[in-house]
């Protein structure tokens, strides 16, 4: 095709574009009267004239969100319910008028006892004599209604399923604000409740509204998250590990992104606990994060920070700012200033039997301090209800670098004889080094095809360096220099099948990372290059039966690995893998229950700092390394799951294949005796039998959410030397308590515990935690939220264990972490449009409550 072609066929499509675009309508309308309404829909096109009597309409009032349409469906829309008539006359004239032209509107608002608006409700005209109906309405989105009526003094009656029904003797027109409240009656015998339920089941786990519910005041994304269904203190889901998280469709690859997200900007959140074949094959359960979408035009913002106090402190500061356009372009930017600072201390006792018999009495102290910056720039662009495209770029660094200090008083006895006293003393720096991260993604429909894409480039550089004194003595010193970078796509299409639903696509990512190790003479210099190219194409199908629904994926994955070190290729280490990972289950449900059957394999690479073979100074008498030998982690897992209301139960089996795991050895007896080193090793096999139960039943103004884990786990260490062997009972409790206070006051009272178990090669004393946050929300919209938190009351999150992984090798250490801290949380967010889902998902919200 030559240029002159392509520009004139450029410019045809541009203009036809936008032709189509003229006829067709967007706007949103935050409770306005109809009359202004008319008036902005006639002064967006051209092709007809709206004629209607402005004091007519004036009373009824509008909160929708146009998108796209024709000006008839536009102004279907934002009629809605009220008695209100269109007549299109001619090929350009349209009348609107009211059907009940009176002088009287009834008008006012309602409102749940939550203060949110109720949509839909009945509002009904009745004649005070004989309670005849003389006129009926139904609210609006907003909650807002407008009835005709003509006789000085009526009685008015407020319905709505789930609520009492609200009489009230009508003398003035205006009525203001009705509040309803829960209603619980009975019906042939059986009572029913008016609430919503905590989650839903959705065949691959649990969805869980956030919007609008008491999840919305618990700070940042992380924070909420550990209030969901499900969700363990150890950041787990029960029997699931720790998830994956999306935000929108897009992989959250720096867990920051998620304090930086506020709770109350998140619609909802989804637990999928069997994950389908698009996710990668390492991928044992998801968090979908789905956020608000910004509604009308202009400038919407926030700020938020936290501030918690221990033996040490920690602080954050944040800051959004967001334009949106009238044709639905978002802008926006956000700022992080965080500061962590940290403690932990643990005393240990440590047994090497080797040619001789050592004993190590340790005391560790260690401080760090992380300050650190992020910046986020992104424009999105909501084209139509079909199209969507964005853009966000990340940057972020430490601020004078990131700094940890570890002093240790360490005994040593060899055969019984003391024979070092020392204080060693190591200091680790991280240099500032700026890290850099770009997604771009687009979502769209095309006749029915839905097609998801998003890419990803990262690259981030670290400059370590660690100091090591002996009696403040210089003893080792090294520097890691350190640079990756990864390159990632993916593409998901569901197509339109006669039967059933069809999702395929393709995921493709490349890692390039090097990693340059210099040190002072306690071991060897190491220069390591690794390349890692990935390409997945997945599929899968679902259909439903009736009552059946069955679904089957399957995840093709090939690998190519590179390793180098100190320029010389290692082919043993530089393995490719060609892997199917096949994923299906088949449910069953009826109105009260969800039965699902999964089997599900996946697939773990090891995490690259565990693959270097370069020795790293950790203490005079204690060095680390990884294992570039280490093999892929498999597993394959059997569940069943059923859950009735806010009872959800479930069993797993899950058959795991060369589990990496630390290991301790004698480094070398001759030329460094008593040197402990600690490197990994794999575990053949480990067969894990679970049951796990969540209930979150709502009593009055009290959520509950207790999650109870059993597990017992079967360790295959007798090939890694090891002769101590523990199976027994493991288990794990979670107790979150939320209670709906009046006047915007939030209570949650969260408790966690562990009993004592022993597993594999260790023993676990118990230990738990007791954490409550008070919250209130202020101002009229409910902008400004100010908490009062309290993490560890009781100081028992303490770890006591005691392991014999490694060869001749025991420790027993207590762990204590500065978690004990109390605190504040606020937030203030401010919106010039006053649109943000006050309307639709408000009343949306209200329809689901049964």
């Amino acid at each position: 095709m030559t240029m002159r072609r392509f520009c004139l066929l450029f410019i045809i499509c541009h203009i036809a574009f936008s032709t189509a675009l003229a006829q067709r309508i967007t706007w949103h309308y935050d409770n306005v009267s109809i009359s202004k309404a008319l008036m902005e829909l006639n002064d967006l096109q051209r092709d007809y004239t709206i004629n209607f009597i402005y004091d007519e309409l004036e009373d009824f009032k509008v909160t929708a969100d146009v998108k796209q349409k024709a000006l008839s469906d536009a102004i279907s829309q934002i009629i809605g319910f009220y008695p209100i008539r269109v007549v299109k006359s001619g090929e350009s004239e349209i009348f609107v008028e009211c059907t009940h032209k009176t002088d009287r509107h009834l008008t006012g608002t309602i409102i749940d006892e939550q203060d949110q608006p109720v949509a839909y409700a009945n509002v009904a005209i009745l004649n005070p004599a004989d309670s005849t109906l003389l006129s009926v309405g139904v609210s609006n989105e907003s909650g807002y209604f407008a009835v005709p009526y003509e006789q000085e003094t009526v009685l008015a009656r407020v319905s709505y399923v789930g609520y009492k029904t609200v009489y009230r003797l009508i003398e003035n027109p205006e009525v203001g604000t009705i509040r309803l409240q829960p209603d619980n009656y009975t019906l042939k015998g059986v009572t029913v409740k008016g609430h919503r339920l905590l989650y839903t089941s959705t065949g691959h786990g649990l969805l869980t509204k956030v919007q609008d519910t008491p999840l919305a005041q618990f700070g940042s994304a992380t924070e909420m998250i550990n209030h969901l269904p499900l969700m363990m203190s150890n950041g787990e889901i029960a029997g699931h590990g720790k998830p994956e998280v999306y935000i929108n469709n897009k992989k959250v690859r720096d867990a920051s992104e998620l304090d930086r997200l506020r709770a109350d900007d998140i619609l909802s959140a989804e637990i999928i606990t069997n994950p389908k074949a698009e996710y990668g094959a390492d991928v044992k359960s998801v968090i979908l994060l789905k956020t608000v979408r910004k509604q009308g035009e202009g400038w919407s913002g926030g700020f938020s920070g936290n501030y918690l106090q221990g033996e040490q402190w920690d602080g954050m500061l944040n800051a959004s700012l967001n334009y949106r356009t009238r044709n639905g372009m978002d802008f926006f930017a956000k700022g992080n200033i965080a500061e962590n600072n940290n403690l932990m201390f643990y005393p240990s006792t440590t047994e090497l039997s080797v040619s001789s018999q050592w004993v190590y009495e340790r005391y560790f102290k260690r401080n760090s301090r992380n300050r650190n910056f992020n910046t986020d720039l992104g424009w999105n662009w909501e084209i139509s209800d079909n199209h969507s495209v964005g853009v966000t770029y990340t940057a972020n660094s430490f601020l004078k670098g990131s700094r940890g200090e570890t002093n240790q008083d360490e005994k040593v006895w060899q055969d019984g004889v003391l024979v070092d006293d020392v204080h060693t003393t190591t200091i680790t720096t991280r240099k500032p080094r700026m890290q850099h991260s770009i997604n771009a993604y687009y979502a769209g429909e095309i006749d029915k095809w839905k097609i998801n894409f998003s890419a990803d480039y990262y690259r981030n550089q670290a400059h370590n360096e660690m100091e090591g004194f002996t009696n403040n003595q210089p003893y080792a010193f090294s520097s890691t220099y350190t640079k990756n970078r990864l390159l990632a796509e993916k593409l998901s299409i569901t197509a339109p099948v006669p039967k059933g639903s069809l999702t395929f696509g393709e995921e493709a990512s490349n890692v390039n990372r090097t990693s340059d190790f210099q040190q002072s003479g306690f071991s060897y210099d190491n220069n390591i290059r690794q390349k890692t190219t990935t390409w997945a194409v997945f599929a899968d199908y679902g259909l439903q039966v009736k009552k059946f629904n069955l679904d089957a994926s399957l995840r093709w994955q090939h690998e190519l690995n590179s390793y180098d070190q100190n320029g010389q290729h290692n082919d043993e280490v530089s393995r490719d893998y060609h892997v199917l990972v096949p994923r299906m289950s088949v449910g069953y449900s009826t109105e009260s229950w969800n039965h699902t059957l999964a089997y599900s394999c996946y697939r773990y690479n090891p995490p690259y700092n565990i693959l270097s073979s370069s020795i790293e100074y950790t203490g005079k008498y204690e060095y680390r390394t990884g294992n570039p030998f280490l093999q892929a982690q498999t597993h394959q897992i059997a569940s069943w799951a059923s859950q009735w209301k806010w009872i959800y139960a479930e069993l797993r089996y899950d058959h795991a294949k060369n589990v990496y795991s630390d290991f301790h050895t004698a480094y070398d007896e001759v030329n460094h005796p008593g040197v402990i080193l600690m490197d990994f090793r794999m575990v053949p096999n480990i067969k894990s039998y679970m049951a796990i139960l969540n209930v979150s039943p709502k009593i009055g103004i009290w959520q509950l959410n207790y999650t109870a884990m059993f597990g017992y786990h079967d360790w295959d260490i007798e090939p890694l030397g090891i002769t101590q062997k523990f199976n027994g009972l493991e288990a794990d409790f979670s107790l979150d308590n939320t209670f709906t206070l009046p006047h915007s006051w939030l209570l949650n009272v969260q408790a966690s515990i562990a009993p004592y178990h022993e597993e594999g090669f260790e023993q676990v004393h118990a230990n738990g935690s007791l954490d409550f946050r008070l919250s209130k929300q202020f101002l009229k919209d409910k902008s400004l939220s100010i908490a009062l938190v309290a993490n560890d009351i009781l100081h028992t999150s303490n770890r006591n264990i005691t392991q014999y992984n490694g060869i001749g090798y025991r420790v027993e250490v207590d762990v204590y972490r500065d978690q004990r801290r109390i605190g504040i949380d606020l937030s203030w967010k401010f919106n010039a449009t006053h649109s943000r889902y006050k309307g639709s998902h408000a009343g949306q919200s209200e329809r689901n409550r049964l």
